[in-house]
């Protein structure tokens, strides 16, 4: 068996990014957004294709959302282009079900030609809301969008793999780190054995190490022979196949594999613990 990246560590690696948002070019439809005291339509003249539509319905600003899964403390970037209709301003806001702007908001928005907006954040907490909002309660008063993409800003492996677990399961490792996992899940590592993820020290001379700070332990929720691990992002089910987030699948062994162990016999309730760990990036 071998260290296999999945298709999203990869392209993650390589610097392609996917918006954490659900139809963000409404070319069709405005399928994934909700609409708060307005109605939200799908129409021609965007700033590519169709654009959303946000018409107030008088009762309060008229508004649309949609609710993103986040992690803590990363920073996110929001791209969209925004173009006046008849209201007198709209805007792009960040934030919570409680406060929508809670963490940034554009400010009021005029501009009379499709303009590109950016708003960068860092997340407060696991699911972050983003409303588009047309500021004039006035029934019919509109507001036009388009072209809207959230992003994780990342730097590199270290930012990558930050808040990562490590699923040790039984049996033979999958044919790729894209499919669903094989075996039966024995222990999960985290720190300390929690629920915070791991994070990595400093890259020495192309060698990314655990946080020396950390304890990588976890304890086992069945008994069986380890086989093979996967290292998952934040936000990923190791069960479960992916392409877009980023894993990493190697062997397990007590020599000569990507995870090596004292023992690959994993009895239930016993703790774990990974001493040490690194991830190398070949020269050549």
């Amino acid at each position: 068996m071998a260290l296999r990246l999945s298709t999203g560590f990869r392209n993650k690696i390589l610097g392609q990014t996917a918006s954490l948002l659900t139809n963000g070019s409404f070319d069709s439809a405005t399928t994934g957004w909700t609409a708060v005291a307005a109605t939200l339509a799908s129409v021609a003249s965007g700033q590519s294709g169709n654009c959303l539509e946000v018409t107030s319905s008088g009762a309060a600003l008229g508004q649309a959302y949609q609710d993103i899964t986040t992690v803590v403390g990363r920073m996110y970037k929001l791209t969209c282009y925004f173009k006046a209709g008849t209201s007198s301003a709209g805007s792009i806001q960040v934030g919570d079900s409680g406060d929508p702007n809670a963490i940034t908001e554009s400010g009021a928005l005029t501009d009379v030609a499709w303009t590109l907006k950016t708003l960068v954040f860092i997340a407060t907490a696991t699911t972050t809301r983003i409303t588009l909002e047309t500021t004039d309660p006035t029934t019919s008063e509109t507001s036009l969008f388009d072209e809207i993409v959230v992003d994780e800003i990342m730097d590199g492996v270290r930012d990558i793999l930050a808040g990562c677990k490590i699923a040790i399961y039984s049996g033979t490792q999958p044919a790729d780190a894209d499919s669903v996992a094989t075996g039966t899940l024995l222990v999960t590592i985290s720190e300390s054995g929690g629920a915070n993820g791991l994070t990595w020290g400093d890259a020495v001379a192309g060698v990314l190490s655990k946080n020396a700070s950390e304890t990588w332990q976890g304890t086992a929720v069945a008994t069986n022979t380890a086989g093979w691990f996967r290292c998952y992002q934040a936000g990923d089910d190791p069960a479960l196949a992916e392409t877009v987030l980023a894993r990493f699948d190697g062997s397990v062994s007590t020599s000569g594999a990507q995870l090596n162990m004292s023992s690959t016999s994993i009895v239930l309730d016993a703790v774990q613990t990974i001493s040490a760990f690194t991830f190398t990036q070949p020269a050549a």
